[in-house]
């Protein structure tokens, strides 16, 4: 985020002659981050209820953040019922695409909707009908989950164990079971904790030859891919978002950090603000490299918030390429219609939105290599919306653990020439095979001849 904001700050096209300024604040806890956000929207140290949008300057014209679902959700009335503009990079919850209830909420990361449609076509890429969905208690899978159940109604994929982790669940109980139905694909719909957990579990338990798909949350995890023996529980497939390289930010972080290491060598850096909770005791010692490697998920999503606020805050102001109006006094609610409308190049990808606030996607499909050192994500399939829908899979990049051949996870196989399915079970992909009777012929059930 501020490598981006030093960025326009530094440009002669976008605001020029224009600063932004900016806060940061940790979402600790939702109770202890509501000081913050009252602080966000308050004007001059109050907030005055109903206060008509044109007369309201509350202390920012702009928000992004907070990472997660429910945490955004928790915050998201406070802020957007004043309509100012939350342009979030890592809530995907799909409830927040409802603008009746969330109508300045912005993001610039595909919603669980798109997650779940990814999720369903490589599962029926490779002819899968008997998988697992694990979430976590918070609104991320729990949305997650229902979009899923939703959405394979109609494509013959049945969920044949769901179940939603806790602090006090029994990873070990959930493998078992997941092994008793024989099930050899899960989807991990969970946060990076409650991913963390089942992999590490299914390690220690030897877990082998299972197709375990993860969500963006986890899908570039640094660490879980250099844990000795994930090799042996499978084959892991992640989703994420198309990285993309930022140039210059390397070079930012290394003059950042001489920066803070001269400053920190000097004096303890004080807070002095009643709302301050920024405290950090080891995050001045996180060398350049630490910064440089950690998860790149989220980061283009970051630098394009950062520059959807700067381009509508461009349009209100009526800059040209030499000046903006600087005697326009900017309401936050003035920002929402030219965000709505905007559609510019960012490094390469396409930043706009639809009616719900929603980016254009550019998913990667990523599989982890855990036989090199150190580990490494590559890419085998992409699915694009913009500027038309495209979807593929490099079949040839994965190799399988199961004697290189697409492992099976079908409640039932197909049934032969001569033979018809019956039913068997609560779930539609579960049948027995029955011999036709003679004279008859095989539509799934057995039909006889017409004379």
């Amino acid at each position: 985020m501020r490598f981006a904001i030093e960025e326009i700050n530094n440009s002669t096209t976008l605001l020029p002659n224009v600063s932004l300024g900016y806060e940061i604040f940790d979402h600790c806890t939702d109770t202890k981050n509501l000081p913050s956000v009252f602080s966000f929207i308050s004007k001059n140290g109050s907030i005055k209820p109903k206060e008509k949008l044109n007369n309201y300057q509350p202390k920012v014209i702009a928000l992004t953040g907070p990472y997660g679902s429910t945490r955004t959700i928790t915050i998201a009335p406070l802020i957007t019922m004043d309509s100012i503009p939350l342009v979030n990079y890592g809530a995907s919850s799909y409830a927040l695409s409802n603008k009746l209830q969330y109508p300045s909420f912005i993001r610039t990361i595909p919603s669980n909707k798109n997650l779940i449609e990814m999720i369903i076509h490589i599962i029926q890429w490779f002819g899968w009908n008997w998988v697992a969905f694990l979430g976590s208690q918070d609104d991320y899978s729990s949305d997650g989950l229902k979009l899923f159940n939703n959405y394979i109604s109609n494509t013959g994929i049945c969920l044949a164990y769901q179940e939603a982790f806790s602090q006090k669940t029994n990873y070990s109980l959930t493998l078992k079971k997941i092994d008793m139905l024989n099930i050899k694909v899960v989807v991990v719909f969970a946060v990076p904790q409650y991913a963390s957990n089942i992999i590490k579990t299914a390690i220690a338990n030897n877990i082998q030859d299972k197709v375990w798909i993860a969500s963006e949350t986890w899908a570039m995890n640094q660490q879980l891919p250099r844990e000795p023996g994930i090799g042996k529980i499978g084959t892991v497939i992640g989703i994420t978002e198309r990285l993309l390289t930022l140039p210059g930010f390397d070079k930012f972080i290394y003059k950042e950090r001489e920066i803070i290491k001269a400053y920190s060598n000097v004096s303890d850096i004080q807070c002095e603000s009643k709302t301050c909770n920024q405290d950090c005791d080891y995050c001045t010692s996180l060398s350049a490299e630490e910064i440089i490697n950690e998860n790149p998920t989220f980061s283009f999503a970051i630098y394009a918030a950062i520059y959807t606020i700067a381009h509508a805050l461009h349009n209100v102001l009526q800059c040209n390429m030499n000046e903006c109006h600087k005697n326009i006094t900017v309401r936050p609610y003035m920002l929402l219609e030219p965000i709505k409308k905007l559609d510019f190049s960012l490094n390469g990808r396409q930043v706009k939105y639809d009616d719900n606030g929603d980016p254009t996607i550019s998913f990667a499909v990523v599989l982890w290599n855990t036989e090199t050192n150190p580990p490494r994500f590559e890419m085998v399939g992409t699915y694009d919306t913009y500027p038309e829908m495209t979807f593929t899979i490099n079949n040839s990049r994965f190799p399988w653990h199961n004697s290189g051949s697409v492992p099976f996870s079908n409640c039932s196989v197909e049934c032969k020439e001569g033979f018809s399915r019956k039913h068997d079970g609560y779930h539609s992909c579960c049948f027995l095979c029955i011999k036709c009777p003679r004279n008859s012929y095989v539509n799934y059930s057995c039909e006889y001849l017409k004379q």
